[in-house]
């Protein structure tokens, strides 16, 4: 991928956990390589499809003497936030903040932090069973843009029977394409905060909800942790997901199954039938 660096821009800010910091400033020095294609701009001249390095040292600068933090791996991510809400073609980020005045009493040529981020396309099921349904499932679209979150297809509502065992009222699902820059960890804790602030409460178990976002996939990650499994844990097995996933990506393949996802769901709906 082509990429444009701006090596050890300079910036006096005031940043840092001592308030002797935060009053006296210190010099900060930035490293930043971003990632997009080139061809556009180089064949036509056109700047709108790149970035001017002269004015986007002089955002980075502004960006970084704005409001004060205490840890510069806040200031990084937050440039780092800052460059991927500005400029939508940009594919990856890789960012190194250095403080050599860091208030270290020891020899030492620099501290610094470095962030790297990079997007990734990703897989959402969206449930209600609740109030009104399909604005229940419109209202946490609009909240996944409003977090950053570039919606790149969503598949028709279906109908379909709860799952799960619980007896309740039948559900609306969805499920959308999305692209993001966030890490699976931060994809999963912004779903999280999305149902809560839709008013979701856990008491019981595949049980009524106003609002329901599982992480299906995340291209062909392949996770299991204490938190967060990927591919999801369900997602071959449940027919209503396939199917909405078959509608708006029929040959992704599942990294688990090695199967895409129209071979998926002929089986499912196979399996229903017999």
């Amino acid at each position: 991928m082509d990429q444009l660096r701006i090596k050890d821009l300079e910036v006096y800010a005031y940043h840092g956990v001592f308030q002797a910091e935060k009053e006296m400033g210190q010099r900060f020095v930035l490293d930043v390589c971003i990632d997009y294609d080139m061809t556009r701009t180089a064949r036509t001249e056109d700047l709108t499809s790149s970035i001017h390095y002269g004015i986007l040292a002089e955002q980075l600068t502004g960006w970084m003497q704005g409001d004060q933090v205490d840890l510069i791996e806040t200031v990084a991510f937050q440039l780092v936030q800052h460059i991927f809400e500005t400029y939508n073609f940009v594919s990856k980020v890789r960012l190194e903040v250095k403080k050599p005045w860091a208030p270290v009493a020891l020899p030492l040529d620099t501290c610094s932090v470095t962030i790297e981020r990079e997007k990734k396309r990703a897989f959402i099921g969206l449930g209600s069973n609740m109030g009104d349904k399909g604005q229940q499932l419109a209202t946490a679209v609009s909240k996944l843009e409003e977090k950053g979150i570039m919606i790149l297809q969503t598949s028709s509502q279906i109908e379909t029977a709860p799952w799960g065992g619980v007896e309740q009222d039948s559900f609306l699902n969805q499920v959308v394409e999305v692209e993001t820059w966030f890490t699976p960890q931060d994809l999963i804790e912004t779903l999280l905060e999305i149902e809560l602030e839709m008013g979701r409460v856990r008491e019981v178990k595949w049980g009524p909800r106003v609002i329901d976002l599982d992480l299906l996939y995340m291209e062909d990650l392949i996770l299991y942790s204490p938190d967060l499994i990927l591919p999801h844990p369900y997602v071959a097995e449940r027919a209503f997901i396939l199917e909405s996933l078959n509608e708006i990506a029929p040959y992704f393949v599942d990294p688990v199954q090695r199967k895409q996802i129209r071979q998926l769901w002929e089986a499912v709906k196979e399996t229903k039938g017999s």
